[in-house]
């Protein structure tokens, strides 16, 4: 029997999942089950560079992951459903519980469930999932990563927001943070480039989703999502930091519910509210690209939010600091943003400055860890391709194994 490990990343209406040999960590398939609940449910996957679609209808995620299951028995990628011997989880939001990896053990699961209220829309899509693979491998050891868990380290000066203390304490009210997996893969990756176990740097994590992390001696200790990932710099779709009267104020001026407002603000604002065209950087690229006035400002701000944020964590991390990376779909694919984003740094003392020919190869190109700074930067600059799934299936043989 050959070992695997399964990672899963479970959202309200879809699964994304990696198959990894459990002895080498090879990757051997990746898949995604889409419309969970809904009609015309999907499944996509690839495996030995074969790719499949099935079309079929889940009404719940047990019944999405039978679908999975029969179709991996049909193609040979799984034979015997005990070759399963760990699962891993991405979960979101494990509130102030989790500073590590964890065991998914019952007190774990309902650990899970409270910190659901921080985030409705991902944790009870993981919760349902877990609780079908419970059932469909119940020999396997189930392990979960904490988004939140890498963010255990900021101190508290900047996870507090300055508001009456006992509400704050009394309803979990505090910065979390977010891309925390992603943001310790590449900690992982900067102390292999400087054979360090502290290291000095901030981490972009730019996608659709966005998060800047300042790390100091390897440790969060600031990042700019906050209580949830609304917070912080323009995104897709959402808005990032807003002044929170705005809220009030849409309610009693414009009659808007609170899920409108919610709506507005995690759903229609970023790169999609200012541009009026898409949440998709490349489609915003190209329309500013043909003179539209309206992507040319949605890029213009997207842009300035990022340098904002960088700036202020460049500071934070001190004198010692030694290197930017930019990681995530577009900090690893689109050299214009990456080259957009220094320039606009404008620091005295600081001479950050990209080596255009290497920032500009085609993404075929680069390798896993591509320095793209100039001889004369005063700073190191790293493109980083980030890899959450594979650190998931470390951690869960971490956390069973060693």
């Amino acid at each position: 029997m050959n070992p695997k490990i399964l990672v899963i990343n479970a959202g309200s209406s879809s699964i994304k999942w990696q198959i990894f040999n459990k002895k080498n960590l090879d990757l051997i398939g990746v898949g995604l089950i889409e419309r969970i609940g809904l009609e015309n449910g999907q499944i996509k996957m690839n495996f030995l560079k074969k790719d499949y679609k099935f079309s079929d209808n889940f009404t719940n995620h047990t019944e999405a992951l039978e679908s999975q299951i029969a179709i991996w028995k049909e193609n040979k990628i799984v034979e015997n459903l005990d070759e399963f011997e760990l699962v891993g989880f991405r979960i979101v939001h494990g509130g102030a519980s989790f500073s590590s990896p964890a065991k998914l053990d019952d007190r774990a699961i309902s650990k899970i469930q409270e910190a659901a209220k921080f985030a409705p829309l991902h944790n009870p899509g993981a919760l349902a999932t877990i609780k079908a693979i419970k059932k469909l491998l119940p020999l396997a050891k189930l392990g979960a990563s904490f988004d939140t868990a890498f963010h255990a380290t900021i101190p508290k000066v900047n996870y507090t927001y300055a508001i009456n203390d006992e509400i704050a304490n009394k309803y979990g009210i505090r910065k979390y943070g977010f891309h925390g997996i992603s943001h310790k893969f590449i900690s992982m990756k900067v102390e292999e480039i400087y054979q360090s176990q502290k290291v000095n740097f901030v981490n972009m994590h730019i996608g659709n989703g966005i998060s800047l992390c300042a790390i100091k001696d390897s440790k969060s200790i600031d990042t700019s999502m906050g209580m949830t990932p609304l917070a912080g710099v323009a995104m897709g779709t959402r808005s990032g930091d807003i002044d929170p009267s705005i809220i009030p104020y849409l309610a009693n001026e414009a009659n808007f519910s609170f899920n409108e407002i919610e709506q507005l603000l995690n759903k229609n604002s970023g790169l999609l509210g200012l541009s009026k065209i898409s949440s998709d950087l490349r489609d915003v690229i190209k329309a500013k690209n043909n003179h539209n006035e309206n992507a040319s400002f949605a890029l213009e701000v997207y842009v300035q939010k990022i340098v904002d944020y960088l700036v202020n964590y460049i500071n934070k991390v001190g004198k010692n600091i030694r290197a930017l990376v930019f990681t995530g779909g577009v900090g690893e694919n689109s050299a214009l943003i990456r080259s957009l984003v220094i320039e606009k740094v404008q620091l005295p003392k600081l001479n950050l400055v990209i080596d255009k020919a290497k920032n500009a190869k085609s993404i075929s190109e680069f390798k896993e860890i591509e320095k793209i700074s100039a001889p004369e930067s005063d700073l190191d600059i790293f493109v980083i391709k980030t890899n959450e799934e594979l650190l998931i299936a470390k951690n869960a043989i971490k956390v069973w194994e060693n």
